[in-house]
Order: structure tokens, then sequence, then C-alpha cells
């Protein structure tokens, strides 16, 4: 089996008062995939997901990484999506995992 094609869509990287957030798109062999993520100073208001588009043009949530795995390994604050990057690569491959069982 060949490795999935992947291309880049977009990357947004932000900061907010509490904490920081990374929202990348890219394109897996045709389908678009979303991963969001939000680092907040507190774990529960956390959350790391990836979706896929839909041909409706709507967002479906694929899988979330709890935050229990993976706040205590980041930094409170952040000026680059840097300590981001791992965790998003994670999910986007958990995501071509979940699509190639189609």
């Amino acid at each position: 089996m060949s490795a999935p094609r992947t291309a880049p869509v977009d990357r947004v990287f932000g900061e907010r008062r509490q904490g920081y957030n990374l929202t990348e798109i890219r394109r897996v062999d045709g389908k678009l995939l979303r991963v969001r993520i939000y680092r907040d100073f507190y774990q529960h208001q956390s959350h790391a997901l990836v979706e896929v588009l839909t041909p409706a043009m709507t967002w479906t949530e694929l899988t979330t990484e709890p935050a229990s795995a993976w706040h205590s390994a980041t930094p409170s604050r952040s000026t680059s999506p840097a300590p981001l990057d791992n965790l998003a690569e994670r999910l986007f491959q958990r995501a071509e995992a979940i699509l190639r069982t189609e």
C-alpha cells in the first residue's frame, strides 16, 4: 500500500489571553481534513480534534485526543505553533488511518 498523498491547504496560529490555538487544513487523497487544537491554561478547557469536510460542505468530527494526553507536555504560553506540531501530525495520521478503512 502506498503512502497517502497529502497537500497542505491552510494553517493558522493564534494567541489568546489564556492560551493559544492551531487550525490546519490538509487535502489527503482528495479529502479535506481539518485539525483544531486549543491549548488553554486549564486542561478541561483545552481540546484537540480532527474533522473531515463532507460532500454537504459541513465538518464532521473523526476523532479527538484527550487533553489529559498532551496538555501537561505543552507550555502554557507560546508565540508559535511548534508545541502543537506533533499533536497535529498525530491527529492527521489517525484520521488517515480511519479513512483508509472506508
